[in-house]
């Protein structure tokens, strides 16, 4: 399927990126993803019973190199890409403390040869770490180093497990068994950045801004955001025990939650704060969230909302037919909101084309930070390039491109990106984010304190806006 990028998870799922994420593209046709498979016909005749073992065949690695030939944007320098699969072969033996002679490939190969050499290595490979690593673990270590190598943020791999949560949550189901919360790493410290609604963190009382000391009986100090998700994460019905520091409380919290399966809303939270202020926080781009954010702003137009507070922090993307959803709901007919450029060169510039259900006079405020990527991003620089509102908080990821999933024959996937993507007036994006046009950085002092400064400072913003006379698509 296409898609855009998604940054950090719930907790994240793994990704390419600095911190496991992504978004998503408008969806190809059928169930949305492309099937691409090489089929080995082995016939087998007059085997004798001891017959020798066959050396190990990297046809899932080919498979996936098959896929990003036919998908990615660019062309592909099969002899490179390989190359860097025989890399990741070497740091996976290594880290297993096997021992193998991988020569690299020699300059100047074909394809072809290419393809027939980098078989033989792997097939010395799996020789040499028999008995230690699967073989399956080797081809999974192979085809990640060439999707790394393009340095893209949206090209990468997923294992059958990952790949099998990613689907589980963009169709809106239960995407893995925990607690509920959105892990914010801070300063080699871990705090709840949000709660999930309706999961068992928030039915437990924990609070956002609290931070982990310790996950049963083993501290969060020195460990990855991976580690920690990992701990927190298990299957349904089962406990565990956080030691939560928080803010304005002398002594730690502990508390025991049960898991339970999580199913994460694109909508978070949606009210009319004090002075009229809408607040919306919006986590990502998947299945009807285009719906939910329509309905979700009528009921605050009715709450009578006088202006928008957009929350897209940590927002890691989805699906692009969603996002346009959300552009036609915020901009007037006719905004540019992203340029394209396909295989081939042809470039496309993408409007939005309805009457906005906000009306033009309202203002509106979006926060981002460095968690906000891919369909947030664009969003983010659309209501920036149109003035139609203030960008407030911290640079974004910087992760904006278009991509399709496409599942491999094991069950793992590959992403592959097959547009390059800028904003309505062609910035990229990729690898510089969108820069606020009021930096505000929420620092791990504000975290220990419980003060969201992002937060009020958009507040801030936008009853400024509102105390104006004249009030409208400029404000500032």
């Amino acid at each position: 399927m296409m898609r855009l990028r998604t940054p950090s998870g719930i907790p994240p799922l793994p990704w390419p990126r600095p911190s496991a994420t992504w978004a998503a593209p408008r969806r190809t046709s059928g169930a949305g993803r492309l099937l691409t498979a090489v089929l080995v016909a082995v016939l087998l005749a007059g085997v004798p019973a001891r017959a020798a073992a066959q050396p190990a065949s990297p046809a899932l690695v080919f498979e996936a190199l098959q896929v990003l030939q036919a998908q990615y944007v660019d062309p592909v320098d099969v002899p490179r890409t390989l190359a860097a699969a025989l890399a990741a072969l070497r740091r996976q033996l290594a880290s297993a403390g096997v021992s193998a002679d991988l020569p690299d490939l020699p300059p100047g190969l074909s394809d072809a040869d290419a393809r027939r050499v980098f078989a033989e290595r792997f097939a010395a490979a799996a020789s040499a770490a028999a008995g230690r690593i699967p073989v399956s673990q080797l081809e999974h270590a192979a085809i990640r180093g060439m999707a790394e190598s393009f340095n893209d943020s949206h090209t990468g791999f997923l294992t059958p497990e990952q790949n099998a949560e990613r689907r589980r949550r963009q169709q809106g189901q239960a995407g893995f068994s925990g607690v509920g919360i959105v892990l914010l790493p801070k300063d080699g410290r871990f705090f709840v950045g949000s709660i999930i609604p309706g999961g068992p963190a928030e039915a437990a009382g924990v609070r956002a801004f609290d931070r982990i000391l310790q996950v049963n009986d083993i501290p969060t100090g020195g460990l990855s955001v991976d580690q920690v998700s990992a701990l927190i994460r298990g299957p349904a019905g089962t406990p565990v025990t956080l030691t939560l520091q928080r803010p304005g409380v002398g002594e730690p919290v502990a508390v025991t939650i049960i898991r339970a399966p999580i199913v994460v809303p694109s909508i978070f939270r949606a009210e009319v704060l004090p002075g009229r202020v809408g607040y919306l926080r919006l986590y990502q781009f998947v299945d009807r969230t285009g719906r939910d954010v329509r309905a979700a702003l009528s009921r605050l137009l009715e709450d009578g909302m006088r202006s928008l507070v957009l929350d897209l922090r940590g927002n890691g993307g989805g699906y692009l037919d969603e996002l346009t959803s959300v552009f036609n709901a915020l901009l007037p007919p006719g905004t540019p909101v992203y340029t394209e450029r396909r295989q081939g060169g042809a470039v496309r510039v993408v409007r939005t084309t309805q009457i906005p259900l906000v009306p033009p006079s309202l203002p509106v405020v979006v926060l981002v930070d460095d968690a906000s990527a891919s369909a947030a991003e664009l969003l983010a620089a659309a209501v920036q390039e149109s003035r139609r509102g203030v960008v407030v908080g911290s640079r974004t990821a910087g992760a904006v491109e278009a991509s399709v999933l496409v599942d491999l024959s094991d069950g793992s996937a590959l992403s592959v990106t097959t547009i390059r993507l800028a904003t309505g007036r062609g910035v990229r994006l990729e690898g510089a984010g969108v820069t606020p046009d009021v930096v505000v950085d929420l620092t791990a002092a504000d975290l220990e304190a419980g003060v969201d400064s992002q937060l009020a400072a958009g507040l801030r913003v936008a009853l400024q806006v509102l105390a104006r006379p004249g009030t409208g698509r400029t404000p500032f």
